[in-house]
């Protein structure tokens, strides 16, 4: 490598894989490494960030490195010597496909310093670029799983080739990412309008009876769960690509070193996606508003339904209050009436009907104060009131008044 030696030209593939198995590493590297003739094997742990550098195979023409980050596997072909067998790359390849049943793309990076060789191959170069520390890089391909590039430069150290391997992973997760999170917003911006018109007609929805308002209540309840949970999804979603977003900028300024036409350009299709997500998290924010509004508007529609159920209880209460009053009345009445017939005898006759009806209203009138005092007092967890006092001593005061009547009477 370029620790070892200086070559003008070199040719660095990346293969991406997602393991299942432990076993799938040790295959694929046995797989991978029987392709060079001759080599030894170094066994190294390097952190480079999330990435793990696990393995390497160093041959006179070669070298193979093996990167982990989490379930993601990077196999990386650094050839020294690419005229001498050009098809190595693809060899790799098919190899590590047979070992590794997901495969996630490929990078290849062309990569020399002789400028004039450049030229007579590729004519004037104009496609993007992004003018590196090691040199310039230029965009060669980029369609779906395959992508390639160029860098005018010697054959650059180690940590160059693991920092270049985890920004492409980290674009490659952004791409997935982008595309996927769009697609699921788009499905649920569907959902979210049918929502919203299903909250619509609930709340213009005819009701009568509290049976009727509680329904839909219940109703307007589950479309704003719903509605929760896909904000939910969208919120968790904005923060991992906003997270992945900064970490991939961060990455790239430390590789840069002039202007950049490669990186800036995807970061663009990364930031779109990053607003759209924020603009849908933002409509449904509203729509939950919406629906609370209306859940709202329904539950002061419940108040009022209630108020008026209240003040009807209310006004029949009184009327039974007025009517049970007046039985009781009637009924002390006709008691006492007969009661003081029996005890007064004689001297009960001699009483004028006026005094009579008068007194004995009096007296039915504080008995029914007195029952009406108690029981307010019952209600209000009271023992003893001042209205129960005093229609006790309105109570006396009228026995006394029939008792001095029935004495005085000839």
């Amino acid at each position: 490598m370029a620790e070892k030696s200086c070559p003008r030209e070199a040719i660095s593939c990346f293969l991406y894989f997602i393991k299942e198995k432990d076993q799938e590493i040790g295959r694929l590297w046995r797989r991978a490494t029987g392709l060079l003739k001759e080599g030894e094997e170094l066994r190294v742990l390097e952190e480079y960030n999330q990435l793990t550098l696990a393995r390497r195979f160093s041959s006179p023409q070669a070298e193979l490195s093996l990167y982990l980050r989490g379930d993601v596997v990077i196999l990386q072909l650094l050839l020294l010597s690419p005229e001498d067998d050009p098809g190595m790359p693809k060899r790799l390849r098919e190899a590590a496909s047979a070992e590794v049943s997901l495969f996630l793309g490929e990078t290849l990076l062309f990569i020399s310093e002789d400028r004039e060789k450049i030229a007579r191959l590729y004519g004037d170069i104009s496609w993007r670029k992004s003018e590196l520390r090691q040199g310039d890089l230029y965009l060669l391909e980029e369609s779906g799983e395959r992508q390639s590039y160029l860098l005018l430069s010697s054959v650059p150290r180690r940590d160059f080739f693991i920092r270049f391997a985890y920004i492409d992973l980290l674009g490659r997760k952004l791409s997935r990412e982008a595309e996927f999170f769009l697609e699921q917003l788009a499905v649920t911006r569907q959902r979210r309008k049918e929502l919203e018109s299903d909250a619509s007609k609930m709340l213009a929805e005819s009701c009568c009876t509290m049976e009727e308002f509680e329904r839909v209540i219940d109703k307007l309840s589950s479309v704003y769960i719903e509605l929760a949970q896909y904000l939910e999804w969208i919120s968790s979603k904005v923060s991992v690509l906003r997270e992945d977003i900064h970490q991939f900028e961060k990455e790239v300024k430390g590789l840069l070193a002039g202007k950049d036409e490669i990186f800036s350009e995807n970061m663009k299709s990364y930031n779109y996606a990053l607003d759209t997500l924020m603009y849908g998290r933002e409509n449904f924010i509203l729509a939950q508003e919406k629906v609370k509004n209306a859940m709202d508007v329904v539950r002061m529609k419940i108040a009022i339904e209630r108020g008026r159920e209240t003040i009807e209880l209310q006004h029949e209460s009184i009327s039974l209050q007025v009517a049970a009053g007046f039985i009781e009345f009637i009924v002390v009445f006709y008691y006492t009436l007969n009661s003081w017939k029996i005890l007064a005898g004689e001297a009960f006759a001699s009483l004028s009907p006026g005094v009579i009806l008068l007194t004995l209203s009096a007296f039915s009138s504080s008995v029914v104060l007195f029952t009406h005092a108690v029981a307010t007092a019952r209600r209000e967890n009271r023992k003893i009131t001042r209205e129960m006092i005093a229609s006790v001593l309105l109570i006396l005061l009228f026995v006394l008044v029939m008792f001095l009547l029935s004495v005085k009477s000839p």
